[in-house]
């Protein structure tokens, strides 16, 4: 007789259980955010051999505000340049070509920049802190061969890539590269392509087509380093792939690696937020000005 109740017995734990979940999933969850304070954000990354240095001067904007990114751009702040003690201004900036949209201001240079110079950038608004920077522009570094393969074997997911192979001297003390390699697409224009590399001191960026390197391992003395991209025909090849090569601050560095570990978390509502490493006083972003070289690829 016992058995007879097992069944209805089941049955109505689980309409218990159900409706259980029903609420647990109808309940709301009061969230208390945390402080926020609006600053004004400064999005500045130039390099030498420039005649002009272009920024995106905008604001904050905290968890709970239904805003859109256009929505946040400062047009009305005052930006000011001090280089080597120099002081300029730079001017309201209207893009003509889609690759520059993210600028608003732009500061045209006397002289291009170059190895030691000290910049500063200052940024005023009537509603804002003062938001500012300073930096010293890196010397560069002796790249000494840069060399294309046709057949550059297996990148991590098994696909086959040329390869690009530098040699280099790094400088004794912690330095920080970024790197691009420019090669012909199939309508022969050169440009940024893919690059990686299976060397463990090579990292991805969150920008496109460059990667991030540490002297770690190799510090004060020779380097050699494959760099992976695209597979090319030697033909298509000679005289079309360029070397950039950029000496870059660890701050940017560091700036770099963040954005791209708090891009990669932003949408999983299981992974721990990562701050975004700034060198603005005042204020948010970054403010960087790396030394740029342009070696051709044999």
């Amino acid at each position: 007789m016992i058995a007879k109740y097992i069944l209805p017995l089941s049955f109505f734990t689980l309409l218990v259980s159900l409706t259980s979940c029903e609420d647990f999933f109808e309940t709301t969850l009061e969230l208390d955010p945390p402080p926020f304070e609006k600053t004004l954000v400064i999005d500045c990354i130039a390099h030498t051999a420039q005649d002009t240095i272009e920024m995106r001067i905008s604001r904050n904007a905290g968890i709970l505000e239904d805003i859109e990114v256009n929505e946040l751009i400062v047009n009305d702040a005052e930006v000011f340049f001090n280089i080597n003690g120099v002081n300029m201004q730079a001017e309201r900036f209207t893009p003509g070509f889609p690759s520059q949209s993210k600028n608003n201001y732009r500061l045209i240079l006397p002289t291009p920049l170059k190895a030691n110079d000290e910049v500063s950038i200052e940024v005023t608004h009537k509603d804002f802190e003062k938001a500012a920077a300073t930096i010293n522009i890196l010397p560069n570094i002796a790249i000494q061969s840069a060399t294309f393969t046709e057949d550059g074997g297996l990148d991590r997911d098994g696909d086959e890539r040329s390869k690009v192979t530098v040699t280099l001297n790094d400088p004794i003390g912690k330095n920080y590269y970024a790197v691009q390699i420019l090669a012909p697409y199939w309508d022969e224009e050169i440009s940024p392509t893919y690059i990686s590399s299976l060397d463990p001191s090579v990292f991805e960026s969150f920008e496109g087509n460059t990667v991030l390197l540490t002297d770690d391992g190799y510090d004060g003395k020779e380097k050699i380093i494959d760099f992976q991209i695209y597979r090319l025909s030697k033909d298509s090849a000679e005289g079309n792939v360029k070397l950039v090569w950029y000496s870059i601050s660890e701050e940017f560095y560091q700036y770099s690696r963040s954005l791209l570990a708090h891009k990669n978390t932003a949408d999983n509502p299981f992974g721990t937020p990562v701050p975004v490493t700034t060198n603005i006083k005042q204020g948010t972003g970054i403010f960087a000005i790396h030394n740029q070289q342009l070696v051709d690829v044999k």
